[in-house]
């Protein structure tokens, strides 16, 4: 990565202003323009250093205070188009794919969130339904210990 991509990173805050131009009180920080930000950002992106810039919701603190994780068997040749449809639920936070590991034959994970358990399984209906996979497991969260964001080192 350049010097003017790195600036640019280590400039976007942990957290994001809460302004009407966001992007511009970034690149002030940065000491450049805020059309020369933007586009950094998106080329950076195109290239795969930057997945997405998004807000985290703390649903805890609002009303939904239920959430699963949900293991599926996906077959290998369909994980990126499940995977889009999985994703495309607004309910689902998450949704990655993992190495599957001896005894454990998961290799898709979704996040889904909800205003009670019974909402949550109504999701995960949906998208079993609509996916036509069947083989999953439910995990309803207890606690959350902690949920950070990626910090960049300044130093």
């Amino acid at each position: 990565m350049t010097a003017l991509p790195d600036t640019i990173v280590k400039a976007i805050p942990y957290d994001f202003p809460l302004t009407e131009r966001p992007y511009r009180d970034i690149a002030v920080g940065a000491g450049v323009s805020e059309e020369e930000l933007i586009e950094t950002l998106s080329n950076l992106r195109a290239d795969g250093f930057i997945r997405r810039i998004a807000a985290i919701l703390y649903h805890r603190r609002t009303a939904y205070t239920c959430n699963v994780m949900v293991v599926w068997r996906v077959p290998e040749e369909d994980v990126d188009r499940i995977g889009r449809v999985m994703a495309s639920f607004p309910e689902v936070s998450h949704c990655y794919e993992r190495g599957r590991a001896g005894y454990w034959d998961y290799n898709v994970f979704t996040m889904v969130h909800g205003r009670s358990s019974e909402e949550c399984t109504d999701t995960v209906k949906r998208i079993s339904t609509e996916t036509g996979i069947g083989d999953f497991e439910l995990f309803a969260s207890k606690r959350e210990f902690k949920k950070t964001s990626l910090m960049v080192n300044n130093g």
